[in-house]
């Protein structure tokens, strides 16, 4: 596809993945991740064609269909992972989302890899302002730590992960 095809039909091709996704997650993971494949060369085109793939992405993931299994796509497939945490313009608050659900199944091994990818992704500015529509680690570390006191109750390795 090409860049002006994907932010042109951006709603079109969510509405398709969320139609297929309540249908069919599993088909409409092989979906996402062809869409993915078929576009890596886009990843660093752009910040908005990189932010539209990551949108994409987010919509399958965050389906009310995927609400159990969002954890589980996420463990099982490391080009997901390594696409969506450290190579697109991921929204901040979907990093926050997902790492959070991930880390909240205490996998430690896994969390670590999140935190590296998020860290390393090229989009992260850690420059940005806390509010700003850019993202820095610092900000993410401190959203999902934050929220430990409410609901996550993350393990003490994972805590140690992300004050370092």
């Amino acid at each position: 596809m090409q860049a002006e095809y994907l932010i042109e039909n951006e709603k079109a091709i969510g509405l398709e993945i969320d139609s297929l996704t309540a249908e069919n997650p599993q088909a409409a993971l092989e979906k996402v991740l062809v869409i993915l494949k078929e576009n890596e060369e886009l990843f660093s085109h752009s910040r908005a064609v990189s932010a539209c793939l990551a949108r994409l992405v987010s919509r399958y993931l965050m389906h009310r269909k995927n609400k159990d299994n969002m954890v589980r796509v996420i463990a099982e497939n490391e080009y997901l992972r390594r696409v969506y945490f450290g190579r697109l313009n991921t929204y901040k608050y979907s990093l926050i989302f997902t790492a959070k659900r991930v880390m909240r199944k205490g996998d430690v091994d896994l969390s670590r890899e999140l935190i590296e990818l998020i860290k390393n992704n090229p989009y992260r500015d850690d420059m940005a302002e806390d509010y700003s529509e850019r993202f820095s680690w610092r900000f993410i570390a401190k959203k999902i730590l934050d929220s430990q006191e409410e609901y996550l109750k993350l393990s003490d390795e994972i805590v140690e992960l992300l004050n370092q």
